[in-house]
């Protein structure tokens, strides 16, 4: 049988990840035991390939997915991104899972086997999708700076390797990477994919005409590749917050964001605000916050930002349904969230470099799309922290009771508020409600 050589993708970039360069090797495999997916009612047919890849002889592989992370308003990351956002299905792969057999691990530390340390990024959804009349492919993803905690289908291999020896708060997240061997099968209808209930986050991604993926040793069969993880590291754009809450933002690398846009969403409404392309080394600075005859209802501006950033993942090279599919999956978080939050296209060379890929056969294309969310902390939320927890700790209400009521980023906002008062009393009520969310799942 004739090799056929691996088309790397792996572009140097100068990107800061705790002061380390980004090299993808070194990291201990695990092989990965086999499950039995579960049984599938219904039998829609996939959708009608459009446009039509598949009758062409090359292999196409296109892959979105979605960085986040968080931030203060001097534009400090924040620690504390290891919590559950959207539940994936059961039949999702899980460290955790694998480590201790409990299905019930895959809700805490996003199925990491421990408690992360360190961690100031969601690698959130990436899916791969696969054209062509290829039989069969070979996937290697890596990343240096971050681990791959949850998977579907099956991977062939993965590291580092899982220990049962788990300190009770692990080191920050590095050298994962994850292998897949898959058949490419057209035809499969959603009979053969694993149950999913309808609304949940797993099935907009199913919504694309791509060649169907299977494992063969464990027979789990899934429109894609899907993996997400935890990461350790800093981006090349910074965004900060200042006085009035007018918003700033830096591009530190020398290629250009193809996109970026500001949100703000609270119960009066909401507004997207395009602010165009950013060049290599430029600048937004003092970008106002949309308030007032600026923003529009939330039906009004949820329409408009799903438009919006579906034009600009086509312009990136998706497919329409593909864009789709990644607006779908994410109108909850990115539109519907209260907060501000910037949205951006991360430029191509960054992907390479933060997740090397490697398919074979090599791809005659590969268009690989992630987007950039950056939630903000802005100075008068703050304010309001810092007297909250000053408030919680003088009456010594439970701190559990106010992580609770904090929501989605209690510890990532519980660190900024300790960062934020030097009043001893405080810094120790905020310190025992840190330890307490970073336990939260």
């Amino acid at each position: 049988m004739r090799a056929i050589a691996f088309a790397s993708v792996s572009l140097a970039l100068g990107i800061a990840c705790s002061g380390k360069p980004l090299d993808p090797g070194g990291a201990a495999s695990t092989a990965v035991p086999g499950h039995t997916p579960a049984p599938t009612p219904g039998t829609t047919p996939a959708p009608t390939l459009t446009p039509t890849p598949s009758t062409t002889s090359a292999l196409i592989v296109h892959e979105w997915g979605t960085f986040t992370s968080v931030n203060g308003s001097d534009g400090a990351l924040l620690e504390g991104l290891h919590h559950e956002e959207e539940a994936l299905p059961t039949f999702v792969h899980g460290r955790g899972g694998s480590a201790t057999g409990t299905p019930a691990e895959q809700t805490r530390f996003k199925s990491m086997e421990a408690q992360p340390s360190g961690v100031t990024q969601k690698l959130e959804t990436p899916v791969i999708y696969f054209y062509g009349d290829a039989a069969r492919a070979r996937v290697r993803v890596d990343f240096p700076r971050g681990i791959l905690s949850e998977w579907f289908p099956d991977a062939s291999a993965f590291g580092p390797a899982i220990s049962l020896q788990q300190p009770a708060v692990a080191p920050p997240p590095a050298s994962g990477f994850m292998e897949w061997q898959v058949d490419l099968v057209p035809g499969m209808i959603a009979a053969d994919f694993p149950a999913a209930p309808p609304e949940n986050i797993w099935i907009p991604s199913r919504r694309v005409a791509s060649v169907p993926v299977r494992v063969a040793a464990t027979g789990e069969n899934e429109q894609f590749i899907f993996y997400r993880g935890l990461g350790a590291f800093e981006l090349p754009l910074s965004v900060e917050v200042g006085a009035g809450d007018a918003i700033s933002v830096h591009n530190r690398s020398t290629q250009a964001s193809p996109a970026v846009f500001l949100l703000r969403v609270h119960e009066g409404g909401g507004a997207i605000v395009p602010l165009g392309s950013l060049a290599g080394g430029a600048s937004l600075m003092r970008v106002p916050l949309p308030q007032g005859g600026k923003e529009h209802d939330l039906d009004v501006y949820v329409a408009t930002a799903r438009a919006r950033i579906a034009e600009q993942l086509e312009a990136s090279g998706l497919y329409a349904d593909e864009a789709q599919a990644m607006v779908d999956t994410w109108s909850k978080s990115y539109f519907q969230s209260f907060g501000v939050r910037l949205l951006y296209i991360v430029p191509r060379e960054w992907t390479d470099s933060l997740l090397p890929l490697t398919v074979e056969p090599a791809p005659a294309e590969l268009v690989r799309t992630l987007v950039g969310r950056v939630e903000m902390l802005t100075p008068s939320e703050e304010v309001a922290l810092v007297a909250r927890v000053t408030d919680a700790a003088s009456r010594g209400l439970p701190a559990a009771d106010v992580a609770t009521q904090l929501g989605r980023l209690a510890e990532p906002k519980l660190r900024r508020a300790m960062a934020l008062t030097t009043e001893a009393s405080v810094r120790t009520w905020c310190d025992s409600a840190i330890k307490l969310a970073a336990q939260m799942p």
